[in-house]
Formats: structure tokens, sequence, C-alpha cells
């Protein structure tokens, strides 16, 4: 999406609320003294006074809110349940809230997987596969607060799930949007191909990147076999 560049906005809340007026309904704009630092703390001991915060609904509003943030050079920071202990759900740009409207839930395959959205609950993740005698892999210990945005964002696992059952083991795909509004779907065949027609630059680089991990991963087993052979002799 091409988008002119405009000089920073010198913002104060009610030029953000005007300027997203067209896309977000008011209502879901918070701009009041009282509901921004309502918005300022996770569990964190950080604090960061946001600019607006959005309720946002649907896909759309959330292309438009990077397309404002991008042509104002306002950050913008997703926040789902605000749990965390790290400060990284919280702004002093754009707040934009993800745990009110994307509750949706979807018990799939008998119980083997669960499609949500991610404002839904840990726990009511949990409680829909029960009659399933399933669960998610990760158990963090907020699991009765936080949310599926979170727990995937901070690849959370558990005193009981260990690495093999943590976030990114047990996640079968996603349906994410980039910055420059491209939505790419990773459970449909042809993603692959959509992500490197639609973003070419962003694809080479992560597959350089790919490539640079692979180099390293294979260095390292190298390196411990290597260190293995020569401290054997001194085991036996």
């Amino acid at each position: 999406m091409a988008v002119a560049e405009l000089a920073p906005l010198q913002s104060c809340s009610e030029e953000i609320k005007a300027g997203l007026a067209a896309s977000i309904a008011a209502s879901r704009i918070l701009i009041r003294p009282i509901e921004l630092i309502a918005y300022a703390s996770d569990a964190s001991f950080y604090r960061l006074i946001p600019k607006a915060v959005i309720q946002a609904y649907g896909v759309d509003e959330i292309r438009a809110l990077f397309a404002f943030s991008r042509q104002h050079r306002i950050p913008m920071t997703f926040r789902a349940a605000g749990t965390s202990l790290s400060g990284q759900s919280i702004s002093d740009g754009l707040l934009v809230d993800i745990a009110r409207h994307w509750r949706t839930l979807n018990v799939e395959d008998g119980g083997r997987q669960i499609r949500v959205q991610p404002g839904v609950i840990g726990a009511r993740a949990n409680a829909a596969l029960a009659a399933y005698r399933a669960k998610i892999g990760p158990d963090p210990a907020s699991i009765a607060t936080c949310t599926i945005g979170g727990i995937l964002s901070n690849n959370s696992s558990g005193m009981c799930c260990g690495v093999e059952q943590n976030a990114y083991h047990t996640l079968k795909s996603m349906k994410f949007m980039l910055p420059s509004g491209t939505v790419i779907d990773t459970s449909r065949p042809d993603a692959d191909a959509e992500f490197c027609a639609r973003e070419p630059e962003l694809a080479r680089g992560v597959l350089s990147l790919k490539q640079k991990l692979k180099l390293n991963s294979g260095l390292r087993e190298r390196s411990a076999t290597s260190t293995s052979e020569r401290i054997q002799p001194a085991i036996r």
C-alpha cells in the first residue's frame, strides 16, 4: 500500500481521533485522560501514557491503523490482556486493544486443534477443549487472564509443557497482517508463493536470515561434536 509521507503530528489526542474518524467508530477511540491512564500500565513496573487507545475491530481497521501510524510517524503497539512483566504491552504512541473484539473460538478435528483469535483467554481455550480431554500446549502462570495473542507473541511455555509443547511448537498455522497491509494465511498451500509475490524484499530478507540460522546451527552442532570427541578420552 503506497502512502504519502506527512510531517509528524504535533500530536494531541483530539487530532488523532479526528484523523481516525473516517476509519474507526469514535466510541472506540479512547482519548479521555482517565482512559489513557488506565492503559498506561501492564503487569510490569513500567508506565507509558498512550496518545490514544483504539479498540480495533476487524482487519480493515488494523490496516487503516498501520497506514495512519506510518503516515504520521506515531509508534503503534498491540495490547491483549496486559499481563506482560516486561512492559511490551504499553506505549506512548497508539495503543491498539485487541482483547475486546477478537474473541472468536472454534474447536476443530474432534479436539485435536483449536482455531482462536488473539483476544481469547488461554483458560477459555482450555475450557472449550476440556470436553475432548485436551488442552493447549503452553500453560503460563497467567493462563487464567492472558490471551492467545500474548501467548504466541511471547512463545509462552510453562512449568508443565517444557519446550516441546510451547506456543511455537504447537502452532499449526497463523493468519497475520504485515505493516504494509498485506495479509498472509500460512494454512494456505500457496502462502509462501503469495508472500514472495506480494512482499519480495521482505521475503528475500527472511530467506537470508533463515539460511544464516541454519548455517550457525550447523556450526554449533559440529563444534559440540568436536568438543565431545575431545573430552571423551578424559571421561573414560
